[in-house]
């Protein structure tokens, strides 16, 4: 099970739900265990047993990863493939760069990373300022994210619903659908945004930058 959480990205069908490295209970205060349940134990499971539904008859379809189910069903324009390979790819990325908290909202970076936020956004503050800003302006269910072009280039962008975002490497998401956050800030996205920094993998994103 380890590998196959490591390895989720090369993972195809049957698809199932990962061990994450850490309990329910790990992220609190900042994500409690009751939004964690509902989140990843029920809805995340939602999403993937309906994907293993659609791929259960559709043998063309089982070798393939997330990501090229997604491109896909892009170009078919399977709009039901697409959600829910795209809600399972979405939740595996944002529920495997998390940690618990560790007492201070930046850990684990390298000098690098920081360059290279440095170089784009002038620095961490400003970063921070943009991509809570962006996963404000999502109207509704959806995600922020902070990707890498084909260039190398960091840019912020947003995806509505389940979408995932196309020819860019993600660094970094936020789910900003309300059932990732109204169980313990109700409608105060603000205030899940800044609880959500207490408990990034920096060093996973250190990598993946």
């Amino acid at each position: 099970m380890e590998n196959a959480t490591q390895n989720w990205e090369q993972m195809t069908y049957p698809f199932f739900n990962l061990t994450l490295n850490y309990s329910l209970h790990a992220l609190e205060p900042h994500i409690n265990a009751k939004t964690m349940c509902a989140h990843y134990d029920r809805l995340l499971a939602t999403y993937i047993n309906n994907l293993n539904q659609i791929l259960e008859t559709r043998l063309d379809l089982q070798n393939m990863t997330l990501i090229e189910l997604i491109d896909y069903a892009e170009t078919n324009r399977d709009i039901n493939l697409r959600r829910q390979a795209g809600g399972v790819y979405n939740h595996f990325f944002f529920f495997t760069e998390l940690r618990p908290a560790t007492g201070q909202i930046i850990i684990g970076i390298t000098p690098q990373a920081t360059q290279k936020i440095t170089a784009t956004f002038g620095g961490w503050k400003t970063f921070k300022e943009q991509f809570a800003n962006a996963a404000l302006s999502v109207f509704g269910s959806g995600y922020a994210w902070l990707v890498k072009n084909n260039k190398g280039e960091l840019r912020i962008t947003t995806t509505a619903n389940q979408n995932v975002p196309q020819e860019c490497t993600p660094i970094l998401c936020i789910d900003v659908w309300e059932h990732a956050y109204y169980l313990q800030h109700l409608n105060e996205r603000q205030a899940y945004i800044d609880a959500f920094w207490h408990v990034v993998d920096w060093v996973k994103f250190s990598e993946r930058i």
